[in-house]
C-alpha cells in the first residue's frame, strides 16, 4: 500500500497505460480520479477498481480545453477533499493516427497547435490548477509521461517531439519552482509500450521484428510504465525531483540495424 491515504489525478487513463496505472495506483491504496474524453470507458475502468476493493471516480476531460481540466482538478478536490498525486499521461494518439503531425514544411500550423495543445499545453494547465492543492495539502508529486520523442530524432512527428520536448522542460522548471512547497515533479521517458492503441504498429510480423530489433530487452507493456510512476508517486522517491527515468527497453542505447556494419569498420 505504497500510495495509502493519497489522491490521484491521471490523465487518458480510460485505456492502454492510464487504465493500467489507474488500477495500479488503487491497489496501492490511492484514491484514483479518471480524467478522459471517453465516458463508457472510463467507467468501465472505476468499476474494474470497486470490483478489485478500490476507491475511483471518473470525470469527463478533454485536456485540450482549459476549461475542462479546470473543471476536472476542482471535481477531484471536492470529491475526495484534497490532490497529492498528478499523472499526466494523455496523448494525442487519435492526432498522430490521422497523419496530422507531418514533416515541418508539410504540416499545418492549425495541425501543430491541435496536437501542442494535448501533448503540452494540457499538462500545464493540469499543473496549473492541481498545484495550489497541493501546496494546501502539504505537498505533492506530479509524474509527465514524456516519450523518447523528447530526446531522439523519430520520423515524421516534430509536432509531438516538440511537445514531448517542452513537457520535459516544464518538468525541470516545476520541479524547480515548487521545490520549497514540498511538490517534487518527474518525468517518464517511454519506449514503444505494447497495448490496444498500439496494436497497428505491431500488427505484423514484419513490424513487430522492427521494432523489436530497436529494443535491446523487449518491448514494454503498460505495467512496466506503471511500475515507475508508483515510484515516483511514491514517498520512496522523496529525493528525487527535477528527473526523467528511461522506461524504453535500451531503445536510446542501441545503434540503428546497421550497427554492425559500422562497428565492423570503426574498428579494423
Amino acid at each position: 500500500m505504497r500510495l495509502k491515504g493519497k489522491v490521484a489525478f491521471i490523465t487518458g487513463a480510460t485505456s492502454g497505460i492510464g487504465a493500467i496505472m489507474a488500477q495500479r495506483f488503487a491497489a496501492q491504496g490511492a484514491k484514483v480520479v479518471l480524467a478522459a474524453r471517453r465516458e463508457d470507458k472510463g467507467q468501465a475502468v472505476v468499476a474494474e477498481i470497486e470490483r478489485q476493493g478500490g476507491v475511483a471516480a471518473f470525470h469527463r476531460m478533454d485536456q485540450g480545453i482549459e476549461e475542462n481540466v479546470a473543471a476536472s482538478i476542482a471535481f477531484a478536490v471536492e470529491r475526495f477533499g484534497k490532490l497529492d498525486i498528478l499523472v499526466n499521461n494523455a496523448g494525442p494518439v487519435d492526432l498522430l493516427q490521422s497523419g496530422t503531425d507531418r514533416k515541418v514544411h508539410e504540416i499545418t500550423t492549425a495541425g501543430f497547435d491541435q496536437i501542442m495543445k494535448v501533448t503540452l499545453y494540457g499538462p500545464l494547465w493540469c499543473c496549473k490548477y492541481a498545484i495550489p492543492h497541493m501546496i494546501s495539502a502539504g505537498g505533492g508529486a506530479i509524474v509527465n509521461i514524456s516519450s523518447i520523442a523528447a530526446v531522439t530524432g523519430l520520423p515524421t512527428i516534430p509536432a509531438y517531439s516538440a511537445g514531448k520536448g517542452g513537457l520535459s522542460a516544464l518538468t525541470r522548471q516545476i520541479a524547480f519552482d515548487y521545490g520549497a512547497n514540498n511538490i517534487r515533479a518527474n518525468g517518464i521517458i517511454t519506449g514503444l509500450i505494447v497495448h490496444e492503441g498500439s496494436q497497428g504498429q505491431v500488427d505484423t510480423p514484419e513490424k513487430y521484428a522492427a521494432y523489436r530489433s530497436r529494443h535491446v530487452t523487449r518491448l514494454g507493456v503498460p505495467d512496466d510504465i506503471a511500475n515507475a510512476a508508483i515510484y515516483l508517486a511514491s514517498d520512496e522517491s522523496g529525493f528525487v525531483t527535477g528527473s526523467h527515468i528511461n522506461v524504453e527497453g535500451g531503445v536510446l542505447i542501441k545503434s540503428r540495424p546497421d550497427a554492425p556494419f559500422i562497428v565492423g569498420k570503426a574498428t579494423k
